[in-house]
């Protein structure tokens, strides 16, 4: 099956990325849902919702950049791609009609 069809049947996914469980990137998230959990547990009232509202409005932030910063990678490959393939016949073509 081709990329597009892969596509197409939802096969390619690439917001669901796995990550190396010894990286940096699990350590801080690790540390990040310890912190969070101590915090819940020690929080109550207005401060456990503020604490949750934070959390949530941090969550939307970073979802929202994460498909942002998606949208220009792929915006950047597609005119990599289309700059490669624009070229002036007379200059690529020059070393194999000499």
């Amino acid at each position: 099956m081709g990329f597009i069809e892969e596509l197409y049947y939802g096969n390619i996914n690439p917001n669901e990325k796995g990550f190396n469980q010894t990286s940096q990137y699990a350590k801080a998230i690790r540390l990040f849902c310890n912190n969070e959990q101590k915090l819940i547990e020690t929080l109550s009232g207005k401060e456990l919702k503020l604490f949750n509202d934070l959390i949530n409005a941090s969550d939307e932030i970073s979802a929202a950049s994460s498909v942002e910063n998606f949208k220009i990678g792929f915006r950047l490959g597609v005119q990599m791609m289309c700059d490669s393939l624009v070229f002036e016949d007379n200059k690529i073509f020059r070393d194999i009609t000499e």
